[in-house]
């Protein structure tokens, strides 16, 4: 798949390479293990680590640079704006079994007040060179620094005592000075600064990997109007490739790369691009919008499964806002990738989506007895953020996904404009669907009250939704013709619905003939199952009876 033309190449050829521990071994038999390594970045390394287990992955751990070592844990021992030093014990256990060189390489890149708050945690500390006297009333016996300058009763379970003490030996054993320092900061700074010191450097390091305070994220779901997107308006991302500086030919995390691959219209303007230089900085912006994404989700970032999410909903929203801006035009839409900001695009998709949640929060509360599929469509698109309803993809089926095409749209605007006809029909003979939605079960359902009255014009009645009588059932089943309703009957049935709407000033046009059509359609075969001998409404189908009970 490596030689396959266009930008999309070096991704696919990615997808295709070694995953996990094959990608280890392909990596440690390279001719410079440790440059190959190197080369990774931070979100590809940790990506691998967490892929295969830190086990799995203690080679990969012990060549990785300090720098590498230290974005791991920006991403995984933070909950929020919260530091879970306890966490980090894991990822410490690996770095010991390195060696003691390697232990005070990464600990002396890792941030003082970090290196501080780890240690406050798991001890409480005595100066000796003060004279003060430690506490020995613990359970455990306490841990002397090989220079006796303090004491340390060690805190937790046995497993942390035993990864503290061996940390404060190779410790001491690497750079003694920066062992005292964690020590005596550890002692003496209070923990709410070192939290909020930590939490500022981590921050600044995560922002240039897109990950931003939380209301900056927020930015990407401010409306934007698809024609004040402009291709050509110059508002490109300016930025190389987001990720550790010093790591060379990086990639996007694989989870991100297959849903750029996978999303048909994005993959097809991006292949047309022709520029590898273009290609890297579409990556990098690309991830920056899938970390905003996850700041605005307060998602850990570390998380695989926000990871996944986030890339799934990015590459869709992008492509969508893409087709929209592009007008479906792929030689427009590759013009747009290279002029236009991937966050402008973004936010063009979801405003289009949006425009589609708002419009279902106005039908729900009057659509509660609209049935399938409309509910599960009104489900999907009043969540916060409007997704797409899989039911719509195929009859039956459950769950979501983002809207990732103008077919998506369309599909689900249809539906939506069916389910307004269907209200306004409803509405139009007089019933009243938020006093029905209050109603407990089994109560009417939204067409119950359409199928009634146009049984009673059937019938040669009025086209109205009061309970039908043992006699319009009877004369509505006279009025099939071998099962089926003639051709005069539809018409009038029409003319009558036609009628009311007309007198209510709302245009049904071609959708309500079909929809009337629909609603007779279903009429014949339950008019066609009663056996005027024996004629119960009580286990009449579909309309209403006088007996109260719904179909």
């Amino acid at each position: 798949m490596t030689d396959l033309p266009g930008p999309l190449a070096r991704l696919r050829a990615q997808l295709a390479g070694p995953r996990g521990v094959r990608r280890i071994d392909a990596l440690l038999s390279a001719p410079d293990p440790a440059a190959a390594v190197a080369g990774l970045s931070v979100t590809e390394i940790f990506e691998l680590i967490n892929e295969v287990g830190l086990d799995d992955a203690a080679e990969l751990v012990h060549l990785a640079t300090p720098a590498q070592l230290r974005g791991c844990l920006d991403l995984d021992v933070w909950e929020r704006d919260q530091p879970r030093v306890e966490l980090a014990r894991p990822w410490l256990a690996a770095i010991l079994d390195a060696g003691h060189e390697k232990l005070g390489q990464v600990w002396a890149a890792l941030d003082p007040e970090w290196r501080a708050l780890f240690l406050q945690r798991n001890a409480r500390i005595w100066d000796l060179t003060l004279g003060e006297e430690p506490d020995d009333s613990g359970e455990q016996p306490l841990y002397f620094t090989v220079d006796r300058f303090f004491a340390l009763d060690l805190l937790g379970d046995e497993d942390t005592q035993r990864l503290v003490r061996a940390l404060l030996d190779d410790l001491y054993r690497a750079d003694a000075d920066l062992a005292r320092h964690t020590i005596m900061a550890a002692r003496s700074e209070p923990g709410p600064e070192l939290e909020e010191d930590s939490l500022r450097w981590r921050a600044g390091r995560l922002a240039d990997l897109g990950y931003v305070d939380y209301y900056e994220a927020l930015e990407l779901f401010r409306p934007l109007e698809a024609g004040a997107v402009v291709v050509g308006e110059g508002s490109q991302d300016r930025l190389g490739p987001v990720l550790d500086p010093e790591a060379s030919s990086p990639h996007l995390p694989v989870t991100v790369a297959e849903h750029v691959v996978a999303r048909s219209f994005l993959a097809r303007a991006w292949d047309r691009l022709g520029d590898p230089a273009e290609e890297e900085r579409l990556e990098g912006a690309l991830l920056v919008v899938v970390n905003k994404l996850l700041a605005a989700a307060r998602a850990r970032p570390g998380d695989p499964a926000s990871l996944r999410a986030g890339a799934d909903y990015a590459t869709a929203t992008i492509s969508l806002g893409l087709e929209v801006v592009s007008k479906g035009d792929l030689e427009r839409a590759a013009a747009a990738l290279r002029t236009v900001a991937l966050g402008r695009l973004f936010r063009a998709g979801y405003t289009v989506g949006a425009r589609l949640g708002r419009l279902a929060h106005g039908l729900a509360p009057r659509a509660t007895t609209a049935g399938e599929p409309a509910a599960a469509v009104l489900a999907a698109l009043t969540q916060p953020r409007p997704l797409y309803p899989r039911a719509l993809d195929e009859a039956g089926r459950s769950g979501v996904r983002p809207f990732e095409s103008q077919a998506d749209l369309r599909r689900a605007a249809e539906l939506l404009a069916r389910l307004t006809l269907r209200i306004a029909v409803a509405e139009s003979l007089g019933v009243n669907l938020l006093a029905m939605a209050q109603l407990p079960e089994p109560r009417p359902e939204l067409d119950d009250h359409v199928r009634t009255a146009l049984a009673r014009v059937i019938a040669g009645g009025e086209l109205a939704p009061r309970a039908l009588g043992r006699d319009e059932l009877a004369g509505a089943r006279a009025a099939l013709a071998d099962g089926r309703l003639p051709a005069a009957v539809r018409e009038r049935a029409h003319q009558a619905v036609v009628a009311r709407l007309d007198g209510a000033r709302i245009q049904g046009g071609g959708q309500l003939a079909a929809l009337v059509d629909a609603w007779l359609d279903e009429l014949e075969p339950l008019l066609a199952a009663l056996d005027p001998a024996r004629l119960d409404p009580r286990f009449v189908a579909g309309v209403l009876v006088e007996t109260g009970a719904r179909a």
